[in-house]
């Protein structure tokens, strides 16, 4: 995956800022030739907050999962709508979605995984704009579901 941007600085002089994904999951920004590499903030879901200093333009490249934007004096590029600079995911939140996936595929198989998929990308969508609470009550009642299901198939068998 790969964006390129061209921005100007306050001297009239272009700058190419192109961000490219590896294969392996690195990722790095590359700013008129100088290649940066960038770091996830998160364990389980790729977020990254890499701030560019261009003459007379502050740029920050914000990169969360697969949506991947620049932001120039406040402003990102694409909507005009204001930078603000991305939320750490509360790390009991990580540990709940890891919880909930790993009793999934081992008790639910393909099915456990694919519900907690979907529920864990709605978890980090709500903890992303700042509502914690909701999240971590999906989390703990998928774990209580899961729980109860697991306690249920051993009593049955």
């Amino acid at each position: 995956m790969e964006r390129i941007w061209t921005v100007t600085d306050s001297m009239g002089n272009p700058h190419q800022i192109m961000f490219k994904r590896g294969a392996f999951g690195g990722a790095k920004c590359i700013v008129d030739g100088d290649t940066y590499k960038m770091k996830s903030k998160n364990w389980v879901i790729w977020m990254a907050d890499h701030q560019i200093s261009i003459p007379g333009a502050e740029c920050n490249l914000v990169v969360i999962g697969n949506k991947i934007r620049l932001a120039v004096n406040g402003t990102y590029l694409e909507d005009g709508a204001p930078y603000e600079p991305i939320r750490n995911i509360p790390a009991w939140l990580n540990v709940l979605v890891v919880v909930n996936a790993v009793i999934g595929v081992f008790m639910f198989g393909m099915i456990g995984l694919a519900v907690n998929v979907l529920l864990a990308l709605l978890t980090f969508k709500l903890s992303l704009g700042k509502k914690n609470m909701p999240a971590m009550i999906i989390q703990i009642v998928l774990l209580v579901i899961m729980l109860l299901l697991t306690v249920a198939a051993f009593i049955a068998a």
